[in-house]
């Protein structure tokens, strides 16, 4: 059973995600979905209301409001999952008040429940934080180190068109083996490894680069072996999870630059020619640190994705 944590909040990114999951789970007997939603902390004036009729009045009227809020927005986010092909009796709701930080209680869920994914409506576009994620979805990315995240922007997508994002890590058998079990059973899945990289830094000279052409294609021949090799164990993964041969493709492509921005930029790229409705990427970058809980560039795509999921793992 793929348990999935929905987060809501009513708004029109939200439902996005909602229909995000439809489209991808329709008709699927084996995927459990719990719509969350977590209000506000109860102000501190109305914790003295045990001392005080008035206060017990007005504090009886706030809370009435918030669980109506709350039953409102479960009940949108089922309705859209439920016409979208996802049966009620795979649908659970759960409403909390916020105790430590919506961020964290999300994830205080996610803990408890044991889900595959924590899934979230994105913001538009921008690099400020609460202009583009927001707050919340900018901390839950900063903060769930251990939990697989999936931001969803745009109303339409091709959901089982996948890119998977390869660094020059043996981390994409895990990625592998993550999405062939979110994906397993599901008809017309596509999935693509897509792996980017630069052998020159940026600040090299023409001159300095012209030098180095023979250096720079064995390097170019080496990673492209040891990358060809990670890809097979990521297809066997595949392969043994019930994917066909044809289901899955590999591309390198070889740039001039290694930095964060364009490494970005040409992934989005790549996701928007061939269509693809996922993205998935590692949660670390190649060099692992542990003082950097999201890698620069899984941080730039998640900041600058448009009109397709972005799962961060």
């Amino acid at each position: 059973m793929r348990r999935i944590l929905l987060a809501t909040d009513g708004s029109e990114n939200a439902l996005g995600a909602s229909k995000y999951l439809a489209d991808l789970y329709k008709g699927t007997s084996d995927v459990e979905v719990t719509v969350l939603h977590i209000s506000p902390p109860v102000p501190p004036i109305y914790r003295e209301e045990g001392h005080d009729p008035q206060i017990r009045r007005v504090y009886a009227a706030w809370k009435r409001k918030k669980e109506q809020e709350a039953k409102r927005y479960i009940e949108e986010a089922q309705r859209v999952l439920m016409k979208g092909g996802i049966k009620r009796n795979q649908i659970n709701a759960k409403y909390a008040h916020q105790i430590v930080g919506v961020a964290r209680d999300i994830l205080r869920e996610a803990d408890a429940g044991h889900y595959d994914a924590c899934v979230i409506g994105k913001k538009g576009t921008g690099w400020f934080d609460d202009m583009f994620l927001g707050s919340i979805t900018s901390k839950l990315l900063e903060i769930s180190e251990n939990h697989p995240i999936w931001l969803v922007s745009s109303k339409k997508w091709n959901s089982r068109k996948v890119l998977v994002a390869m660094d020059h890590t043996a981390q994409i058998v895990q990625l592998a083996k993550y999405v062939g079990q979110m994906f397993q059973g599901l008809e017309g899945v596509r999935i693509r490894f897509y792996h980017y990289f630069a052998p020159f830094i940026e600040d090299l000279t023409s001159e300095e680069k012209k030098k180095m052409k023979e250096f720079e294609k064995r390097v170019a021949e080496r990673e492209r072996d040891r990358m060809f090799h990670f890809f097979g164990e990521a297809q066997r993964v595949l392969e043994d999870l019930g994917f066909r041969k044809n289901q899955v493709e590999y591309e390198i492509f070889k740039g001039e630059s290694a930095s964060p921005k364009k490494v970005s930029q040409r992934i989005l790229k790549e996701v928007q020619d061939g269509n693809h409705g996922t993205l998935v990427i590692g949660r670390k970058g190649a060099t692992g640190a542990r003082e950097f809980r999201l890698g620069s560039v899984a941080w730039r795509i998640a900041t600058e994705s448009q009109n397709c999921a972005v799962w961060v793992v």
